[in-house]
């Protein structure tokens, strides 16, 4: 495990022929940036897929860069989720990385078609839901689950209200953002705990990538928010490669820590990785729990 910072870039890559990689939300920013690097170190490359135009757009993009399949998937639709794991894991593919990267900060209230707060839905349930039906075929080299998480979620003590998540009057974009990203953090701690009580070698870990100037990063929607967003964008926010990084680096290293972030500083010029400790909500085994009670309880599915 590193323990200071340290540099990589995507020539430092091992050589993925034989692995299996699914990634979430790659059909543009950070996620396409993983698939596309990742491919070209000869990972065969499963990408879940919303938007049939995007993703053959993608598709064209990756064309002769590797081996690379796009499959649809809304991971705000747990039976979407379900479906989508269906037809992979009926196929039998030897899993080496799934890459939870698909994620929202939607502007207003909504809730998806499952009645959870949209944002909650895909950012939470929906990674949570789609780890737990992919781990029967997580036996590739070296097996990991990456959440690409939010440096957010390690700048806040506040400790989510799990019980108002669907309350409209309670929404507002940044907070139920940051929320739900502490959960998620939470998810992928918990998951660790679970999987090496069993004493599995699938690897739970979380990287985040900064200030990335993608459209994630420019989902503001009042005009002082527009203005705060354009002057983060100028000066801290990285380029998609350079934000990608962490997330690739993740799913690839050998010695990479659980139970930490990693990811670059806030300094944009500063280009080595970091990794330092859980903080907030997500490092309590008590709010840990309840978010793995509040997951089982929307998905369905049994959380041991």
């Amino acid at each position: 495990m590193p323990t200071t910072p340290f540099d990589f870039s995507f020539a430092d890559i091992p050589d993925q022929r034989g692995r299996t990689i699914v990634i979430t939300g790659a059909t543009s920013g950070l996620g396409f940036v993983a698939a596309r690097e990742l491919a070209k170190a000869g990972a065969h490359i499963i990408i879940g897929a919303r938007n049939r135009d995007k993703a053959a757009h993608v598709a064209a993009a990756l064309a002769g860069r590797g081996s690379v399949e796009i499959r649809p998937l809304d991971t705000a639709s747990l039976d979407s989720i379900a479906a989508f794991a269906h037809d992979v894991l009926s196929e039998g593919p030897r899993i080496g990385a799934l890459i939870n990267n698909a994620g929202v900060s939607v502007a207003r209230f909504d809730k998806g078609v499952d009645g959870t707060e949209l944002t909650w839905a895909t950012n939470v349930v929906g990674p949570a839901a789609l780890a737990e039906r992919l781990l029967p075929a997580m036996t590739g080299t070296d097996p990991r689950i990456v959440l690409v998480g939010s440096n957010l979620s390690q700048r806040t003590t506040a400790v989510p209200d799990l019980s108002g998540i669907d309350d409209a009057s309670a929404f507002a974009q940044l907070g139920t953002y940051r929320s739900s990203k502490t959960a998620a953090a939470a998810v992928a701690v918990d998951l660790t705990d679970r999987l090496e009580a069993t004493g599995s070698p699938i690897r739970s870990v979380i990287a985040h990538p900064g200030v990335a100037a993608t459209a994630m990063n420019q989902q503001a929607t009042t005009p002082m928010s527009r203005v705060t967003a354009r002057a983060v964008d100028a000066l801290l926010a990285r380029t998609p490669d350079d934000a990608a990084r962490s997330i690739v680096w993740a799913a690839v290293a050998p010695d990479v820590p659980q139970r930490t972030f990693i990811g670059p500083r806030l300094r944009r010029g500063d280009h080595r990785l970091h990794t330092v400790p859980v903080r907030g909500a997500a490092a309590d085994p008590e709010f840990r729990a309840q978010v793995r009670n509040f997951v089982a309880q929307r998905t369905g599915l049994t959380v041991p």
